[in-house]
């Protein structure tokens, strides 16, 4: 749940692939927060500037701007406007070799568990504090996972 947050905090989704997007926009609204969706790196850059999010789930391989660069740009935003960065969840279906040196805060490899999602969700917030929103914890629930 989205507390004490009158209004949903928005997390963005960076995705190109239309049914993990749209499954990706289920669980954040689920999850009592308010998705941003974005189909590209560009976009999804324009739209975090415009609504600073409280968290960030990206693929890595998008068109117009990738997931390293779109990494890259929302935390120089964030140094120079003083905001602090929202955490990132790289997902992507690369290996690790291809991931290391990207800068997300986690990386889960598709295909993901939904409840493993919920769960790094709500980490994630946890540790970025307050200022970044609040989630409760998903009640624990069945395997669930994701094709790409």
């Amino acid at each position: 749940m989205n507390t004490p947050h009158a209004t949903p905090r928005p997390i963005l989704i960076a995705e190109d692939d239309e049914p993990i997007a749209a499954l990706l926009t289920t669980v954040v609204a689920d999850l009592g927060f308010q998705p941003l969706f974005a189909a590209d790196g560009q976009r999804a850059l324009d739209l975090a500037q415009a609504s600073w999010p409280v968290l960030v789930l990206t693929d890595l391989m998008m068109p117009r701007l990738g997931g390293a660069a779109l990494i890259a740009a929302l935390r120089a935003a964030a140094t120079a406007s003083g905001r602090a960065a929202p955490p990132v969840i790289l997902l992507t279906a690369a290996d690790r070799q291809h991931t290391q040196d990207v800068g997300a805060d986690a990386v889960l490899p598709k295909p993901f568990d939904l409840s493993a999602l919920e769960r790094l969700i709500a980490r994630l917030l946890e540790d970025a504090g307050p200022q970044q929103g609040q989630v409760a914890r998903p009640a624990p629930a069945g395997p669930r996972g994701c094709e790409p």
